[in-house]
């Protein structure tokens, strides 16, 4: 099964822009056929990021659970994703 990746962000977000480009590459790294991404608006969708907890933009949920908002440093959340393809 493809892990599901919602990467939520804002337009006022000034991290969101490079955390877009960020995760398109981890993806593209990790492999397209084991990760679907999808970009969210936080204005536009917000009751699923009230859902989920958001309070901080970029989030990341992974498989429709919040795993990450504040988004943390490229290398920490590569290594997150690579442990959830294992499982």
């Amino acid at each position: 099964m493809k892990m599901q990746l919602e990467l939520f962000t804002a337009n006022f977000c000034s991290r969101c822009a490079q955390a877009k480009s960020d995760l398109s590459a981890m993806v593209e790294e990790l492999g397209e056929d084991d990760c679907v991404l999808t970009f969210v608006d936080v204005v536009e969708n917000l009751d699923r990021a009230v859902e989920l907890g958001i309070l901080a933009t970029p989030a990341l949920a992974v498989n429709g659970k919040l795993v990450f908002a504040p988004l943390p440093a490229r290398n920490v959340v590569l290594q997150a994703l690579k442990s959830e393809l294992v499982t």
